[in-house]
Order: C-alpha cells, then sequence, then structure tokens
C-alpha cells in the first residue's frame, strides 16, 4: 500500500487538499467581505422612521418623514395636508433631482431624502418620501451629495399630485445648513 493511500485511510489531509480549500475560500469571501466593509462604511443612518422628540423648535414645525408617507396611495396623508404652507424644519440627505449634479457646482435647487443609501445600493426615490427644496431668492449653495442637512422653508405639497415623475412636495425659501449624526439623538428618538 502507498503511503498517500495509508495517510488519506488515516483521516490525514494532504497539504494541497487544505492549500485548495484555504485558496477557495478566499476566493469567495474577499469579495463578500469587500462588499459587506463597503456597504457598512459608506451607510449612513435612516430617518424615515424617527420621531421627533418636540414637535415644533422656535416658529418650525419639526418634519416627521413617516408622516408624509401616503396610506392608501391614492390619498395625501392629513398630517401632510397640515403641513401644507407652514413654516417646517426637515432633516435629511440632499441629492440631485431632475438633472444630474457635480458635486461641489452651486446650486439654488436640490431634493432632500430621509436616506442616504450606499455606495452598494443608491436612496430610494419614493415620491412621497421626496421634498424638491427650492433657496431663498439669492441664495446658493455648493451640491454635496448624500450630506446630511438641516432645511428650513414653507413646506408646500404639489398641485399636481397625480404628476408621478416630481416629488410631491417642496420647501420654499429654504436656508440649509449642515446636521451632524450627533443631531439625531439630540431631536428625534
Amino acid at each position: 500500500m502507498s503511503r498517500q493511500s495509508r495517510a488519506n485511510k488515516t483521516g490525514v489531509v494532504s497539504k494541497d487538499a487544505v492549500r485548495t480549500l484555504f485558496l477557495a475560500t478566499a476566493i469567495a469571501g474577499v469579495p463578500i467581505l469587500g462588499t459587506i466593509f463597503v456597504t457598512t462604511a459608506t451607510s449612513e443612518p435612516d430617518l424615515a422612521e424617527l420621531v421627533p422628540i418636540n414637535s415644533r423648535i422656535a416658529n418650525y414645525v419639526v418634519l416627521n418623514w413617516s408622516e408624509l408617507l401616503w396610506d392608501p396611495p391614492s390619498d395625501i396623508r392629513k398630517a401632510a395636508l397640515g403641513l401644507s404652507d407652514s413654516e417646517v424644519q426637515a432633516l435629511g440627505y440632499m441629492f440631485d433631482g431632475d438633472r444630474p449634479i457635480s458635486k461641489g457646482e452651486w446650486v439654488k435647487e436640490f431634493v432632500l431624502l430621509p436616506e442616504a443609501g450606499t455606495l452598494m445600493h443608491s436612496a430610494h426615490r419614493i415620491r412621497d418620501q421626496l421634498i424638491t427644496v427650492h433657496l431663498e431668492d439669492s441664495r446658493r449653495i455648493r451640491f454635496a451629495p448624500r450630506v446630511m442637512i438641516w432645511v428650513w422653508g414653507r413646506f408646500m405639497i404639489s398641485p399636481e399630485p397625480a404628476l408621478r415623475s416630481r416629488p410631491l412636495y417642496t420647501l420654499e425659501q429654504a436656508r440649509v445648513e449642515p446636521a451632524d449624526k450627533t443631531d439625531i439623538p439630540r431631536y428625534f428618538r
């Protein structure tokens, strides 16, 4: 009986088999671990389910994104109707709207979303979770995609609710300031 067949009968695994197993694990594992790392490293908190601790701050209603959802889809929520023409303070992420906008480009208008998505999975653009932001008359800011910001402005509902290609809401005459993750526990639960 040969030496190799004796080793296999005794349960000893050859170095070639171990090397093959390690190589197969590395080939399969590196892309999986890389995907998990990229997704985790580029994720930001989802703001859609957060509830404001205080419904008002100064003269502004603090936006609760979940109150904007249509239920059923053919009806605008009463909460959203109650916000119409009110001064609102909203925490969200900056995105481009109808046309692509380059990072750093000066803009007067952009879209606000409650989630940032990740490098591997873009943010959901659900109509009742999209707010077009129109800055105050002479203001412009540098576009910064997926950055968390505070926006203050007059909340409006689209006059064309049946037009599905546009955001359902707008913030008019808005001003913007950077936000931080530490703002979340200070203003929301």
